[in-house]
């Protein structure tokens, strides 16, 4: 709860001085508007809450967004109709994160270097696939999804984003995945022992971040009415620095999605905020690290301080 109302408290601050800066900040309109980033980025944060729950890792999402969105553009300019190519923009999410998944759970490599090398690996097939080329000119009722509103003011992807939200909370804190998901962060060994699927649970979380950064790749696409293959540059930097800056430890075992939508909510201001007041990218990108090396410092201090104290009673 601490966390928590930190994060508000911040949250408020920054409203407060970006609208002194722009008076317009403050407009119901801005904040509702600033909610289409959040759902690209909040979208693949709910997925890698869960990822960094089980001890893993993946940054590969900002590349399979863009390979996603590429997917889908290439094969509207081949001529298919937009909900093959939309099912097909998905499937490819799924296969990409099954990609990372078999190297993860079934060939037992490092989460770090697999994704790593994969982010690498589906940006380069981005740009191939194009050649650097943008595909534009979707259909009206498609750019809708990323540019059109309820009621002329709530964005539409916004009941997206809360749908999915409301059912990865409910997976992850009412259901026997998310108890297993949580064992296998706190201790594989040992959850492996007591009869949890380490393997098949692991490679599940893969293929659903892969899944989650191809929805948020649609959206993209449907917002921008572009597919391009340098989409989404950079945007793991804040899909990690929201989790962790949520409360979720980078030592796996410990997180929620609630600190999640607080963190995201906080860096999409910073954002919108920034952007208004015309702070550089170079500068953004600054503050953003910073913020993510205080999140991942507070996690690991946290971490010590929990296993000092398991430590402490197992010896008394």
């Amino acid at each position: 709860m601490v966390r928590y109302a930190v994060l508000l408290i911040l949250w408020l601050i920054a409203i407060v001085a970006f609208s002194f800066k722009t008076p317009e900040f403050f407009s119901l309109r801005n904040m509702l508007d600033m909610t289409r980033h959040f759902t690209e980025i909040g979208i693949m944060s709910l997925s890698m809450t869960a990822l960094l729950i089980s001890g893993g890792i993946d940054l590969s999402v900002a590349s399979i967004l863009a390979m996603s969105g590429i997917v889908l553009g290439w094969l509207y300019r081949a001529g298919m109709d937009i909900p093959f190519c939309i099912f097909a923009s998905l499937l490819s999410g799924v296969v990409m994160g099954a990609v990372n998944g078999i190297c993860v759970a079934y060939l037992r490599l490092p989460p770090v270097i697999v994704t790593l090398a994969t982010m690498a690996l589906f940006r380069g097939l981005a740009i191939g696939f194009t050649g650097g080329e943008k595909v534009s000119n979707f259909p009206k009722s498609f750019i809708d999804i990323g540019q059109g509103q309820f009621l002329s003011v709530i964005p539409k992807q916004l009941s997206i984003f809360l749908l999915i939200a409301f059912v990865a909370w409910f997976l992850l804190q009412r259901t026997v995945l998310g108890r297993y998901i949580f064992a296998i962060g706190a201790n594989e060994t040992a959850a492996k022992f007591s009869g949890v699927p380490v393997e098949a649970t692991k490679f599940g979380l893969y293929v659903v971040s892969g899944l989650m950064a191809a929805i948020a790749g649609v959206l993209y696409v449907a917002r921008f009415n572009t597919a391009k293959a340098d989409a989404a540059l950079g945007a793991e930097l804040d899909v990690i620095t929201a989790t962790l800056l949520g409360g979720t430890a980078i030592t796996g075992g410990e997180g929620n999605l609630i600190g999640t939508m607080f963190a995201l909510l906080l860096l999409s201001t910073l954002r919108r905020g920034f952007d208004m007041t015309q702070v550089g990218v170079e500068q953004q990108a600054i503050l953003i690290g910073a913020i993510l090396i205080a999140a991942v410092a507070i996690s690991q201090k946290r971490s010590f301080f929990r296993l000092s104290k398991l430590t402490k009673f197992a010896t008394n």
